[in-house]
């Protein structure tokens, strides 16, 4: 009789980051002032488009990156969240060219908001489907979470949390600045689960009034 225990190739959760804008017309937190100038919105989640320390330049980029992770046999089962990995080679800040995001393995996400109005500022969310799935099989994604351990003294500004199917409110992004977070994630690694490589996308939008 074969076992139905799948081994440590076959159950892979795999989420797409994918980034989004939409105009719509406590601890130290990372922020810089930025300068005004004629209404635009910018998000980088992991790979980005911008050159170091010239807002100016930022620019699209339609790269998704990911984040996986393969549960080793040992680990099948036992219920202990294991740390996930991601293709973003992005470690330092778009906005300085300081090592922020290190050591490698987490995902950097920036954004600004420019106006030369008085006032408003932008607001990032995150969407994702109800499940990561396999053909047919599925898992929650509310089984990926993060933690935000940007390099001291400078936390995230978004909050450790996991996804959720609902709309989830990461961070406000004040007008002429510069918002910055680093996010490392896990898949807390649930009990019996079928076999595969489950996949799904997380999509990040900034939106402004």
């Amino acid at each position: 009789m074969k076992s139905r225990r799948p081994s440590f190739e076959q159950l892979r959760p795999v989420a797409c980051l994918a980034a989004a804008l939409c105009a719509l017309v406590p601890a130290h937190a990372y922020t810089v002032s930025i300068s005004s100038a004629s209404r635009s919105l910018y998000l980088q989640v992991g790979v980005g488009n911008m050159t170091t320390g010239n807002v100016n330049t930022a620019g699209n980029n339609a790269t998704q990156n990911n984040v996986t992770v393969t549960v080793p046999a040992a680990a099948l089962f036992t219920g202990g969240a294991q740390t996930m990995s991601t293709d973003s080679n992005v470690t330092a800040s778009p906005i300085d060219g300081a090592a922020y995001c290190t050591p490698a393995g987490k995902v950097y996400i920036g954004s600004f908001f420019r106006s030369t109005g008085a006032a408003g500022s932008a607001t990032l969310t995150v969407s994702t489907p109800v499940s990561l799935s396999s053909a047919n099989a599925t898992i929650p994604f509310s089984t990926i979470a993060w933690t935000s351990p940007g390099t001291a003294p400078y936390n995230s500004e978004i909050a450790a949390g996991s996804f959720s199917s609902t709309l989830l409110t990461l961070a406000t992004v004040a007008r002429n600045t510069w918002s910055e977070s680093c996010l490392l994630f896990t898949y807390s690694n649930p009990g019996i689960v079928p076999a595969g490589t489950f996949t799904g996308t997380a999509t990040y939008t900034l939106t402004a009034p």
